[in-house]
């Protein structure tokens, strides 16, 4: 061995390198190859919107599922849901309600509807309930 000592960085920015594209790949993965055509939430309660065919759409709705309430969400033929999720309020307050976020893909053309139901999965269904629905033709 002659002693040489060995650059440290060409090793080091090539590790830099490769946990760069490893991110890179990673985050393309996990984001929606196409951004969300449209929104809706409470206030668009029984209203029609029209998509294109591949496009999606994001739904939110107040939730607190602490008190055992939840959505029992249903979707027709031509609607995918790719994500459903709930996200707590930022408040910190143990107990605080937070909403319900859906991504509904259009996959089929024609007429499709996103329903739901707030309700407490253990109960029977009374007809009271609150419901949501969102009617969605997709081109």
């Amino acid at each position: 061995m002659s002693g040489k000592a060995i650059d440290p960085l060409p090793l080091v920015m090539f590790a830099l390198v490769l946990v760069g594209l490893i991110v890179a790949f990673g985050a393309s993965v996990m984001l929606p190859s196409q951004g969300v055509a449209a929104t809706a939430g409470a206030g668009d309660n029984g209203k029609t919107i029209t998509v294109n065919e591949g496009s999606s759409i994001k739904i939110t709705l107040d939730e607190n599922p602490t008190t055992g309430y939840s959505w029992n969400e249903t979707v027709t033929s031509g609607l995918a849901i790719v994500d459903s999720s709930y996200v707590s309020s930022s408040s910190g307050l143990m107990g605080a309600g937070g909403v319900h976020e859906w991504t509904i893909k259009a996959t089929g053309k024609g007429q499709q509807q996103f329903s739901a139901v707030y309700k407490r999965p253990w109960e029977p269904a009374t007809g009271t309930e609150t419901a949501f629905s969102l009617n969605i033709v997709v081109n």
